[in-house]
């Protein structure tokens, strides 16, 4: 699985730097970086694997559409709430990015099948995410490290074994877009966790853990794989995954290993 923890290493300048440093540079970062659906060729066709039948591959690129969609409402939600200038721009690229991200999803989906409905569980864990009315860090938290990091590792996944030039043309615009997102989640994080109480950084924590736990399962449950290899694949995933997100929560600092191992019950 990608490591979240090593997101940042796509921004080794922003790190050491203080947090408006981090927002300023990642905004300069993300003007520079901004791509129109012109810019990608849709001559070629797209394709999938003979094995993977097209309704699976439709519904499955679907996913990241209702993903991208679900996400834009989170940004929504929470710029109001973001004072400072720098990270609020930032904010305003990722709207700007996750607009453009479903636009060129349903293109894409629409040749292979049409747009499929939003899986069930997703559905329930962006629910989940949007329907939080405490402090914001625990939204961020929910879609800029945890959701938005599977999204990533899905991408990067997907474009191992999904032989078509188009989506991963695509994959290779979206997954930059991605990187910068959860850099700027988890810089944002960093810079506001600290004027959390205990027990709302311990509030947030068992949320989202409730948050993966019940949408990485849940998929494996409902979302039947046509595929041997990866299918264990997958549930090595759904089994391990939370370990990444958990040593990121910790480098943001809404928990100590210590705290993590006593609210587990010593896991």
């Amino acid at each position: 699985m990608l490591d979240a923890l090593s997101i940042l290493d796509a921004e080794p300048e922003a790190a050491a730097l203080p947090a408006t440093s981090v927002f300023e540079a990642l905004a300069a970062k993300g003007e520079a970086q901004q791509w129109s659906f012109d810019d990608l060729d849709w001559d070629t066709e797209a394709v999938a694997p003979a094995w993977l039948p097209r309704k699976f591959h439709a519904a499955l690129i679907s996913q990241f559409y209702h993903g991208e969609m679900a996400t834009l409402a989170m940004c929504r939600r929470i710029l109001a709430d973001v004072d400072a200038p720098e990270a609020r721009r930032c904010v305003e690229l990722q709207i700007a990015d996750e607009t453009r991200h479903a636009e060129v999803y349903r293109a894409y989906v629409t040749e292979i099948g049409g747009l499929q409905p939003i899986h069930p569980t997703l559905k329930a864990a962006y629910d989940k995410a949007l329907a939080w009315d405490g402090p914001p860090e625990a939204m961020i938290a929910a879609f800029n490290i945890v959701l938005e990091g599977e999204a990533l590792f899905a991408l990067d996944y997907l474009s191992g074994w999904l032989p078509c030039p188009r989506f991963r043309r695509i994959n290779a615009r979206v997954s930059r877009d991605e990187a910068r997102h959860l850099a700027f989640g988890r810089a944002y994080l960093k810079a506001r966790l600290g004027a959390l109480g205990r027990d709302r950084r311990f509030e947030i924590y068992h949320w989202l853990k409730g948050l993966w736990t019940n949408t990485a399962f849940g998929i494996l449950g409902r979302f039947p794989i046509p595929n041997a290899i990866l299918g264990r694949r997958c549930r090595t995933w759904a089994e391990t995954g939370w370990q990444d997100h958990r040593r990121a929560l910790f480098d943001v600092g809404l928990v100590s290993a210590e705290e993590a191992r006593r609210l587990e019950g010593g896991a």
